[in-house]
């Protein structure tokens, strides 16, 4: 199954809406360098100091997170432009999404070699029906990195296994196998958690540590593929598109990237 996010994800166990639009209101997650300043690309009237410092914090980093809003265009914008200027200046670096998972790699890189079409590629991890229905940009994005030989890296946890966790069933083994256990949960995680999704009479207190659990799994499951790269290709810089969610407040990826490396980390916020 392919990545719906947290959104389709608890719809899909029939939580209520007022829980999924609070739910995207969440400011989980960051830690290195994070500017709002630097979230918005300098452009041809900014030759300044200020578009040096921006290119100067891309070059320097060795992770660089966008936290998009997953619905919004200009964020989308944002990405494939800020792609394509990486691209023009030659930077070697591969792109991690959210919207794929680890077990959707071979696609991604037969379409990264050309072995595999656009076309097909959204149709075997039936991204065009899922993450695709956000945006046409997405597609696009895949487009430019296939034309410049970026590698795209699928970072997250499959859909199916978060539905489980989100649900309480029970893990097979090899499921088991796949939930991290080399990260500790930051000090007030969940009640930040808690509080931000705010106090309703529909809600129910009993589900909240397993979509908790969920949220964490996308989280450390993300941080693991990072670092994983970051090990085998050093020089290789790592541009990751993800939700602000996950990379905003204080907790999530980059925090739990920062528990196991000293990799420099760069937050940019559309």
């Amino acid at each position: 199954m392919t990545q719906f996010g947290l959104r389709t994800l608890f719809a899909s166990i029939c939580t209520p809406r007022w829980f999924l639009s609070s739910l995207w209101l969440l400011l989980l997650c960051t830690v290195g360098f994070c500017s709002n300043a630097l979230g918005k690309l300098p452009s041809g009237a900014e030759q300044s100091a200020r578009e040096g410092e921006f290119w100067t914090r891309i070059a320097d980093a060795n992770v660089i997170y966008i936290g998009e809003t997953h619905d919004s265009r200009r964020d989308h914008e944002y990405e494939l432009a800020l792609i394509r200027s990486m691209i023009r200046s030659r930077m070697h670096f591969a792109i991690g999404w959210e919207m794929f998972d680890r077990t959707q790699q071979c696609e991604l890189d037969r379409s990264s070699e050309r072995r595999l079409s656009l076309a097909e590629l959204l149709a075997r991890t039936g991204f065009e029906k899922s993450w695709g229905t956000y945006s046409p940009l997405y597609a696009r994005i895949l487009e430019a990195t296939a034309q410049a030989r970026v590698r795209n890296i699928g970072l997250n946890a499959p859909t199916t296994l978060a539905h489980k966790v989100a649900k309480g069933e029970p893990l097979s083994p090899k499921e088991k196998k796949q939930i991290p256990k080399e990260f500790r949960v930051p000090a007030g995680a969940y009640q930040h958690f808690v509080q931000l999704l705010g106090e309703h009479p529909e809600m129910n207190q009993s589900d909240l540590p397993r979509f908790f659990a969920a949220q964490n799994l996308w989280d450390q499951t993300m941080a693991r593929t990072i670092l994983e790269i970051e090990e085998k290709n050093v020089t290789t810089k790592l541009l990751v598109l993800t939700g602000r969610g996950h990379v905003q407040g204080g907790f999530g990826i980059p925090n739990y990237v920062r528990q196991k490396s000293s990799a420099k980390q760069l937050v940019l916020l559309p």
